[in-house]
């Protein structure tokens, strides 16, 4: 008696197409899916650590500076209806310059104090030459005109300035005129109703490009 071949019998899935082995439907199925490539998180710029004074012994009392956003500072410039911005010596920085030219040309007076006039004063901006000590004393004054005769400000913004020298005239602010002061410099100043903390130079630079962004608003020159 002949014996037939054993018959080979390949397995079909259920939901295969007649005369389609399973294996390549598994195949098919087991090829990884590619996912949409993540966005990288923005680096967020942080200005509110280290906010205590510089110098040791610069502590006013109770009251002292609130560590402030660089977008805070700004949307607060920018809502201003007579903001004045204060630089000084350490406005020749390269880096440091240009950023002051930048906030100038969203249309806010500027006043250089120390020798600062010399690196921004022919930037085609809204420049003012004053000595330190008597601006404060002006700005304390509520019949001042300004620098431009139209009026006392609301809002005085210092950077760039040494430190001892600025902290001095924003102490006098604080005492003797109820006008809003912020620092964007990058030395906490306790004195100032807000300020940034003590930054690096090269997140001073990058938290002043925060400032500049809430600008953009602002009738420029």
């Amino acid at each position: 008696m002949t014996k037939k071949a054993p018959v080979k019998h390949t397995e079909k899935h259920e939901h295969a197409p007649a005369g389609k082995p399973v294996e390549k439907i598994a195949n098919a199925a087991s090829k990884p899916v590619e996912k949409p490539a993540e966005k990288p998180a923005e680096k967020t710029i942080d200005t509110t650590r280290q906010a205590v004074p510089f110098d040791t012994g610069n502590v006013p009392g109770p009251k002292t500076a609130r560590p402030t956003m660089p977008a805070v500072a700004g949307k607060m410039l920018a809502k201003a209806k007579r903001p004045l911005l204060i630089v000084g010596s350490q406005v020749h920085e390269k880096d440091v310059l240009a950023k002051a030219v930048a906030i100038g040309k969203s249309g806010i007076q500027i006043a250089a104090v120390g020798n600062a006039y010399t690196s921004i004063g022919d930037k085609g901006l809204d420049v003012h030459y004053a000595n330190m000590h008597a601006l404060a004393s002006y700005i304390c004054d509520p019949n001042w005109k300004g620098l431009d005769g139209k009026g006392n400000y609301d809002l005085v913004v210092f950077f760039g300035i040494t430190y001892y020298y600025a902290s001095q005239a924003i102490s006098a602010l604080k005492n003797f005129s109820g006008i809003k002061v912020i620092s964007i410099d990058k030395y906490y100043h306790p004195n100032a109703d807000m300020s940034f903390g003590n930054l690096k130079q090269d997140v001073f630079i990058l938290a002043l490009d925060e400032v500049i962004k809430e600008l953009t608003n602002r009738p420029r020159i």
